[in-house]
C-alpha cells in the first residue's frame, strides 16, 4: 500500500498545487527449487499483483546455480521487472533549479528485462586463497519514466520512453591476504546505460563510465591497530545539454573528467572500546562552479542540479565506539 502526499509549487511565483497518489497491490507468487547434490540449483518463480492503478501484471525470474567444486562456482538470472513511477516525489531535487517542470499526463509503469551472469573463483595460490569475482548485468527497458534535461536546458521533462533504454554493466573484484593481517582488494566497473531523450539516443547524465577500487587493510596480530586505505578512481560521464551564453560559449561543459578520491582510517582497538581517527577526499579533488548562475537564484539561469563530484575539499574525522558483550 503506497500512499503520497504532496504540495509544491513548479514556479516561485506560482500557485500551490497538490496531488495524492494511492496504489493498493495485491499478489502471490509461486516458486520451485531444484537442488541436485548442492553443485546445481534451479529455481523458478511466477508471480502475479493487481494495482488498483496499472491493472494486472505477470512478473517471472529463473536462476540458476552451478557450483561443480569448491574452486567454481557460476550463477546465472533472467527476470522482469515493473515499478510504478512518482515523478517529483523521486526528483525533488531536481526543483532546486529555475528549470520549467513539464510532467506528461501518460506515465505509465515502467516494465524492464533483466539479465545477469556472475563467476567466482577461489584459487589456491601459495598456501593461501586468492577471490575473483567477475559478473555481468544487462537491463532492458519496455516502459520507462524518462527524466530529460536535454531537449530543452531550461526545462525538465517527464516523459513516457519513445525509444530504447538500456544498461550493460561489467565488474571484476580480486582479493589477496598477502600476509597474515593484510588484504589488498581491487575492484572495477564498466558502466553503458543510454536512453532516448527528444529521440537522440545518449548516454544517461551523471553516470560515470567506469569506477576502480583499491583498498588495503591490515591489522596487527594481537588486534591492536587496524589500517585502512582506499583509494577510488571515478570515470568521467556526461552532462545534459548546456545552453549558450551571450558570447557565444556554453554555460557548462557537457562532460566532466576523471577524479580520484583518497581514504584513510587508523583505529586503536580496547577490550570495550576503540577510538578511530581518518580522512576522506585526501587528494582534495573539488568539482568547480558546482551551481550555474549562484548569485541569482531567481533568474532563468539559476540551476545547482548539475552536479557530479564532492563540493568540499578533505575531511578529517576523529570518533569513539563502544562494545558491549551480548549476555
Amino acid at each position: 500500500y503506497d500512499d503520497y502526499d504532496q504540495s509544491y509549487k513548479l514556479s516561485h511565483t506560482g500557485d500551490t498545487l497538490g496531488a495524492r497518489d494511492k496504489e493498493v497491490v495485491p499478489g502471490a507468487y509461486v516458486q520451485y527449487t531444484y537442488n541436485w547434490n548442492d553443485k546445481l540449483m534451479i529455481m523458478a518463480g511466477l508471480r502475479a499483483d493487481y494495482s488498483s492503478v496499472y491493472g494486472t501484471f505477470v512478473t517471472p525470474r529463473a536462476h540458476v546455480k552451478w557450483a561443480p567444486n569448491e574452486i567454481f562456482n557460476l550463477r546465472a538470472s533472467a527476470g522482469k521487472g515493473y515499478r510504478a513511477t512518482h515523478a517529483l516525489a523521486e526528483n525533488n531535487y531536481l526543483l532546486a533549479s529555475s528549470r520549467r517542470v513539464v510532467i506528461d499526463p501518460d506515465l505509465d509503469m515502467e516494465e524492464a528485462w533483466n539479465y545477469g551472469v556472475s563467476a567466482a573463483l577461489y584459487i589456491p595460490l601459495f598456501h593461501k586463497t586468492l577471490n575473483l569475482n567477475l559478473e555481468y548485468y544487462y537491463t532492458d527497458f519496455l516502459r520507462q519514466m524518462v527524466v530529460d534535461m536535454d531537449s530543452d536546458p531550461h526545462e525538465v521533462h517527464f516523459s513516457q520512453l519513445k525509444g530504447t533504454s538500456y544498461s550493460h554493466t561489467f565488474q571484476a573484484e580480486a582479493s589477496y591476504p598477502f600476509f597474515k593481517g593484510f588484504t589488498l582488494t581491487a575492484a572495477y566497473r564498466l558502466t553503458d546505460v543510454k536512453t532516448t531523450y527528444g529521440g537522440v539516443l545518449r548516454e544517461r547524465p551523471f553516470v560515470g563510465r567506469y569506477k576502480g577500487l583499491l583498498t588495503a587493510s591490515y591489522q596487527t596480530p594481537l588486534g591492536i591497530w587496524q589500517f585502512d586505505v582506499t583509494l577510488q578512481l571515478n570515470g568521467g560521464g556526461r552532462l545534459p545539454q548546456s545552453y549558450m551564453l551571450e558570447q557565444g560559449i556554453p554555460a557548462w561543459n557537457n562532460r566532466y573528467k576523471a577524479y580520484e578520491q583518497l581514504n584513510v582510517q587508523v583505529t586503536r582497538y580496547f577490550r570495550h572500546w576503540s577510538i578511530y581517527v581518518g580522512g576522506e577526499n585526501l587528494t582534495g579533488f573539488k568539482q568547480k562552479n558546482p551551481i550555474i548562475d549562484a548569485s541569482n537564484p531567481w533568474g532563468s539561469n539559476f540551476d545547482s542540479t548539475l552536479t557530479w563530484g564532492p563540493m568540499h575539499g578533505a575531511v578529517y574525522y576523529v570518533g569513539v565506539r563502544f562494545n558491549w558483550e551480548r549476555l
